[in-house]
């Protein structure tokens, strides 16, 4: 199963890898990452000497930013088209970047306690086959007071998909595993993705040996159902101040399709 998984996971990711950043580009993206990189941005380490990693990289969005900032930025995929993405995008800072072809659940040809932050932006963690055998291996790769700040599916946003295909069952049991899929046409490429509610999300990372230092929800306001509303630079502004004003929330939290937490490994 879970190198059947795995086999998904690739495939889907390296056929998408060439127009993966044309998704993403709109109003609507920039604002999301806005928020996206401002967390982040909190937990970078002081010492620039410090390296960072970049987990699920995909493209290299991520990794580019941090690399900007002065830091060493290590690139770990699954998928060899989207390290080659990420290789094309920090071309030009080839002398802080280091790229390497993984399954999170394995990174076992990298050296352990080396890196002061890792960050896995687009839910890389609940792709795998374990995130819990997934994070034991990122707390592994951190420094002792290394953090990590993920992203994971909100297993609340997506009740209304199970109220719509009406099945009272098949709702049931997605509320007690927690799984839902990734479709596409392909069937070779569907995967299964696990998803947690706020509190579900601390009990894994406390379990994995974690110390959860903040959480966010992404977003809580649903503009991507409003993109209309971002057309304009000031108008971002303003729904971005209402945005961080309710992201913490514990129930708008609740409200967000995704979870971005921030967590420091304990020693």
């Amino acid at each position: 199963m879970a190198k059947r998984r795995k086999k998904a996971v690739e495939k889907y990711h390296d056929r998408v890898a060439n127009v993966y950043d044309h998704s993403y580009m709109d109003e609507y993206w920039q604002w999301h990452d806005a928020i996206t990189w401002e967390h982040i941005k909190g937990f970078l380490p002081t010492d620039l000497r410090s390296p960072v990693l970049d987990l699920g990289c995909g493209t290299g969005k991520w990794a580019a930013k941090l690399a900007k900032s002065g830091f060493d930025v290590t690139c770990v995929d699954i998928s060899l088209a989207m390290i080659e993405q990420s290789r094309h995008k920090l071309s030009d800072m080839t002398e802080r970047a280091e790229f390497v072809q993984a399954d999170l659940c394995d990174m076992s040809q990298m050296v352990g306690d080396r890196f002061g932050l890792a960050v896995a932006m687009g839910d890389p963690i609940g792709c795998t086959s374990s995130p819990a055998k997934a994070l034991k291996e990122i707390r592994r790769l951190l420094t002792a007071d290394g953090v990590l700040v993920a992203t994971f599916d909100n297993k609340l946003s997506a009740l209304e998909y199970y109220l719509q295909k009406g099945d009272v069952r098949e709702m049931g049991d997605f509320l007690r595993k927690g799984r839902t899929r990734w479709i596409t046409r392909d069937k070779e490429e569907q995967f299964e993705i696990f998803t947690y509610t706020p509190g579900e999300l601390v009990k894994l990372l406390e379990h994995s040996g974690f110390e959860v230092l903040d959480m966010i929800g992404k977003t809580v306001l649903p503009m991507r159902h409003y993109r209309h509303l971002l057309a304009e630079s000031g108008d971002r502004r303003g729904w971005m101040k209402v945005e961080k004003g309710l992201c913490r929330d514990a129930a708008g939290v609740g409200r967000a399709s995704h979870l971005q937490i921030a967590a420091r490994r304990r020693v």
